[in-house]
């Protein structure tokens, strides 16, 4: 009874305890802390971005309405002042004092030696030490060449005997071209074909031309036939040669390719003709194909040596005198059955023969 006593006392105790607490707790609920201190809370605000800035307006384009193609003029005028050469315009030449620097030429071309002076003065004195003492003139030549132009014009004979060199005319007129205008760029190109009376034609001719395919389409059918005799019409070839379109100031050249001599009745006013032509600035030189002046043609079709005592082994005498009117060279293949070397050493002149070697050497 007394246990139970105690534990009750305990109990109104706890209990009392229980509610003055619960009673303070109602009391904090019902007043809450002051919230008169209000929390400020500051909110960034970004400011607007800027206005972007005005873009300029693009420039307006040029436009051209239709394509056009440049092509050199027909009259070349000498400037005042010699420039210097393009960089991939290589002058072939192999130096005998020897050069020590080259630069790459496209196939077929190679590197060609040129001397510490290429540069400033053009191909005149920029040469340098490259040319030497000798070629010097040769670099003055294609220097002038360069400046005022240069026009060819092929007068072949086109009979039946000369279906060899017509042949290789052909095959490698590019060759020809291609390697005149590595010195000469701005180089022309024109032929003339003839035969002799009563022949299917006496005279075709292809204007000159800086255009090669022109010069293929004139070629690629000429078929060498006719013929007969010794003779043929070389005035009426050299007469078409002389009527082309030579350019004022260019250099002005004729080459005669045959194997055939002149009609003597005609002969003089043959000469007459060339002394005309050489009069108005132009060059003719000759170039004797026949087996007489070139005996190595016959070894090679005979497949052996011959008496080459038996033979002329030089230009027709007709091929001599027109080249001397001409002022001009008269050669033969000079053993070397290759056409093309030897018309394009026509073209630049004997006189230069060196110094052509080593460009003539990758044909």
């Amino acid at each position: 009874m007394k246990r139970f006593t105690t534990w009750s006392v305990l109990f109104a105790i706890s209990l009392i305890v229980h509610v003055i607490i619960s009673w303070r707790i109602g009391q904090d609920i019902d007043n809450p802390i002051d919230t008169a201190e209000e929390i400020e809370i500051n909110i960034a605000v970004a400011e607007p971005p800027p206005e972007p800035l005005e873009r300029p307006k693009p420039e307006d384009v040029l436009e051209f309405e239709e394509e056009f193609e440049l092509e050199p003029p027909e009259t070349l005028i000498a400037p005042q002042a010699v420039a210097p050469p393009p960089p991939d315009a290589p002058l072939a030449l192999r130096a005998d004092s020897g050069g020590t620097t080259g630069f790459d030429l496209p196939n077929p071309m190679s590197a060609m030696p040129l001397g510490e002076g290429f540069g400033t003065a053009g191909f005149g004195a920029g040469i340098g030490n490259a040319l030497g003492n000798s070629n010097n003139r040769f670099a003055s030549y294609i220097s002038g060449l360069r400046n005022n132009g240069l026009d060819v014009v092929f007068v072949i004979d086109a009979t039946g005997s000369m279906g060899w060199a017509i042949d290789e005319i052909k095959d490698r007129i590019y060759d020809i071209v291609h390697t005149v205008r590595t010195l000469v760029p701005a180089a022309r190109f024109g032929f003339v074909a003839f035969r002799d009376q009563d022949e299917e034609f006496l005279v075709r001719s292809e204007s000159l031309t800086f255009s090669t395919a022109k010069l293929r389409r004139f070629l690629d059918p000429l078929q060498a036939a006719g013929g007969g005799d010794i003779w043929e019409d070389i005035d009426a070839g050299i007469a078409a040669g002389v009527d082309q379109s030579w350019r004022v100031g260019a250099r002005r050249i004729i080459i005669l390719v045959g194997d055939a001599p002149p009609h003597e009745e005609s002969f003089d006013t043959l000469l007459g003709r060339i002394h005309r032509f050489t009069a108005n600035g132009g060059t003719l030189s000759t170039l004797d194909v026949s087996p007489s002046a070139n005996p190595g043609l016959i070894e090679i079709r005979e497949g052996r040596p011959i008496n080459r005592a038996i033979y002329r082994n030089k230009p027709m005498r007709e091929f001599l005198e027109m080249a001397e009117a001409g002022q001009g060279d008269a050669g033969t293949l000079h053993g070397d059955v290759k056409v093309t070397k030897r018309l394009i050493t026509l073209i630049m002149g004997e006189q230069f023969a060196n110094q052509m070697r080593a460009l003539l050497e990758v044909i």
